[in-house]
């Protein structure tokens, strides 16, 4: 079984995991950022394409 308290966030009363503790990316802001990008070179991509 795998330890639940990894990358656990505390907003308030709230607690809730931030996500995978696996990730490439230094922040969440850059992942996110990246996987903008990545959906919108896919969407121009079909867009020229199609």
């Amino acid at each position: 079984m795998t330890d639940q308290s990894i990358d656990v966030q505390k907003e308030g009363k709230l607690t809730f995991h931030r996500g995978s503790a696996l990730s490439i990316f230094a922040s969440d802001r850059r992942e996110d950022f990246m996987a903008l990008l990545v959906a919108v070179l896919i969407t121009v991509g079909v867009y020229v394409l199609v």
